[in-house]
């Protein structure tokens, strides 16, 4: 009610223009003044009821107002605070399956290390020479000295760990991969034979690829965050090539092995090692399919000639005759032979 709704009525009370239910309300009113005097009054007394009435209906008043108002404030806030704490909680919710996830796709150990050690099969080669070990899929693993091979006794899963230096003849089976957990890296094959290098002090790892294809991931073992976040970075080898892990520099990276070896079935390739002016592009693709390795030549070279014996040679010997006699030179870029 306004203040002039409120005189008003004040003053049809006076006059005796009130209803019965006006009547009642300005008495109720009255009655809050908590006063004995009569409601005939001059205009001046009445000036100065009116006032105090107008001044005790709203502070009576405005205090219950202002209970309603808070209500509905009340309740928007618990709303906005239930609405929040479920999104907090199906924000943790989703992060930890995600987390869950991320660490089951990025192993950085064998399942087997969490079961008992009655059920893990250790075998260490404390002799100077190496060992051979024969797993239960029949695949061979040669051990050299002070290495140590761990595995499940069930070995359902093709799963070992690895430390220091060992030579596998990994036995085929494309519907269990063979994997081993060794230092900062995870290698993952078929069927091949391979070697890998324990980096020692120098902290430099290699895997060697001598037949078939492997895939050497590089493990984030001391680095949770980066299990999380990052997706591991992957090189697939194939044969006479290497992975090397380079902790000290931080970096890991493929390459060709130091002494490639020519494929069995394509040796008759190198049988006549004596060659009269074949030409480089032509050389480079001999020696590129006896060896499995990747051999470019310059296009602006490609049509030099070259005339020598090359029997009984390793590749990289080879390939310095070659250039010494064309007066040409070669690099390695990853696994790729460049002749410029």
């Amino acid at each position: 009610m306004s203040r002039k709704a409120f005189h008003n009525l004040l003053e049809r009370y006076l006059k005796g223009k009130c209803t019965q239910e006006e009547q009642e309300t300005v008495r109720r009113w009255y009655d809050l003044l908590d006063s004995d005097a009569d409601l005939n009054l001059s205009e001046v007394e009445f000036g100065e009821l009116e006032d105090r009435l107008w001044e005790k209906i709203n502070r009576e008043t405005q205090p219950n107002e202002g209970k309603k108002k808070d209500r509905p404030t009340s309740i928007r806030l618990f709303k906005k605070s239930y609405v929040a704490a479920c999104a907090a909680i199906a924000l943790l919710i989703v992060s930890s399956v995600w987390i869950y996830i991320r660490l089951k796709c990025n192993p950085v150990e064998p399942d087997f290390v969490n079961r008992k050690e009655s059920l893990i099969t250790k075998v260490i080669n404390p002799y100077d020479e190496s060992l051979e070990v024969v797993l239960p899929d029949s695949s061979r693993v040669k051990l050299f000295s002070g290495a140590e091979l761990s595995y499940a006794t069930q070995f359902d899963k093709r799963e070992v760990s690895l430390t220091g230096d060992a030579l596998f003849d990994v036995k085929g089976n494309p519907s269990n991969p063979f994997i081993v957990f060794h230092d900062e890296m995870i290698t993952r094959v078929l069927g091949t034979r391979f070697k890998i290098q324990s980096g020692g002090a120098s902290g430099r790892e290699e895997v060697i690829v001598y037949t078939g294809k492997v895939q050497v991931i590089r493990s984030a073992k001391n680095n949770l965050v980066k299990r999380v976040i990052e997706t591991p970075k992957a090189l697939n080898l194939t044969m006479n090539q290497r992975a090397i892990l380079d902790q000290q520099r931080d970096s890991f990276s493929e390459t060709l092995v130091e002494r490639p070896i020519p494929i069995e079935t394509k040796r008759t390739l190198l049988n006549d090692g004596t060659f009269s002016e074949v030409t480089l592009n032509e050389l480079a693709g001999k020696l590129s399919e006896a060896y499995n390795v990747a051999i470019k030549v310059n296009p602006t070279i490609r049509k030099v000639t070259f005339t020598g014996d090359l029997s009984n040679m390793e590749l990289f010997n080879q390939l310095d005759v070659v250039c010494n006699v064309t007066e040409t030179s070669y690099r390695i870029v990853n696994t790729t032979i460049e002749i410029r």
